[in-house]
C-alpha cells in the first residue's frame, strides 16, 4: 500500500531494510551517519520550501539516527564520552529547531558529521 501512495518513501524504506540486512557493526555506524547527513539535507530543503511536514519528518529521522548512534557508543572507549556529547549536542540543536530551524548550526553539524563519516570510512579501509 505504501508503494502506491508514496513510492519515494517505499523505495527509501526498501533501501533502508536491504542495507541493514547482513551489515557489520561498522557498516551500521556508517549507515546511521549517512542517514543522519542525508536527513539534515532534507531538513534544509524542507525549511527552504517552508514545508513543515517535511521539516518534522526530517527532524524525526535525524533524532532517530542520532539515538541509534548513541546506543552504539562504547562508553569505555577513549572517544566514548566525546561522541556522547557530540550526539547529544546535535540532538539538542535539532529539537530546538522544531519551530524554527537553526539553519546556521544545522549546516555546521552537517559539515562536522560529513567529516566524521569520511574519517570513519577511511579507517574502515585501512
Amino acid at each position: 500500500m505504501l508503494s502506491r501512495s508514496k513510492p519515494n518513501e517505499a523505495y527509501r524504506q526498501a533501501s533502508f531494510d536491504a542495507r541493514l540486512l547482513g551489515s557489520s557493526r561498522d557498516d551500521l555506524v556508517i549507515f546511521c551517519l549517512e542517514d543522519f547527513i542525508e536527513n539534515l539535507g532534507r531538513l534544509e530543503l524542507a525549511d527552504a520550501r517552508c514545508d513543515s511536514v517535511g521539516r518534522s519528518r526530517a527532524i524525526t529521522r535525524c533524532v532517530t539516527a542520532l539515538t541509534a548512534l548513541e546506543l552504539g557508543i562504547d562508553r569505555k572507549a577513549e572517544l566514548g564520552a566525546s561522541l556522547a556529547h557530540l550526539y547529544g549536542s546535535a540532538k539538542k540543536v535539532l529539537l530546538n529547531s522544531i519551530r524554527t530551524t537553526d539553519v546556521a548550526n544545522i549546516a555546521v553539524i552537517k559539515s562536522d558529521f560529513s567529516e566524521i563519516a569520511s574519517a570513519f570510512r577511511g579507517a574502515m579501509h585501512n
